[in-house]
């Protein structure tokens, strides 16, 4: 089911630093539903699992995060499937960017991002390539688990 008329909350982790200011200040679309974890009242070093049940409790999120490795062990991945919480995992190569390279990146992509949460199903999981420019076919892949049936992703 996509979320085609959602109004969906996108949620900075707290690897992201300055970038969530940085795309309310640039009226980046939906500034108005772009928030972090600690406004959430996610307390900084809340385990993944806590914080995805938090953000599954509020409904209707988008969790952009710096952490490619989220859903490696099983009760993150659990977690994430209990929650219906959208993830764009923006791991490997965003991880060695300086700032700035970073908010250039995802300012280019974001309305990309916010394309593909809004048409996707809620809790899907997509792997962000930092290729700029790139079209939204070559940026996105779904996730896939190792430690799940055929047919469960």
């Amino acid at each position: 089911m996509a979320n085609a008329e959602s109004r969906l909350t996108f949620v900075l982790d707290e690897n992201s630093g300055s970038l969530p200011g940085l795309l309310r200040a640039s009226r980046a679309l939906p500034h108005d539903r772009v928030t972090t974890l600690h406004e959430l009242g996610v307390p900084i070093g809340t385990l993944d699992p806590a914080m995805l049940r938090k953000l599954g409790e509020q409904g209707g999120c988008a969790l952009v995060t710096r952490d490619g490795r989220m859903l490696d062990p099983i009760v993150q991945r659990e977690a994430w499937r209990a929650a219906g919480v959208t993830l764009f995992l923006l791991g490997g190569r965003w991880g060695t960017f300086p700032l700035g390279e970073l908010a250039r990146r995802l300012l280019f992509l974001w309305p990309a991002i916010v394309a593909q949460a809004e048409a996707s199903a809620f809790g899907a999981a997509w792997r962000v390539a930092p290729a700029v420019p790139n079209t939204p076919a070559n940026t996105f892949r779904l996730v896939t688990g190792r430690h799940t049936n055929p047919g469960d992703d």
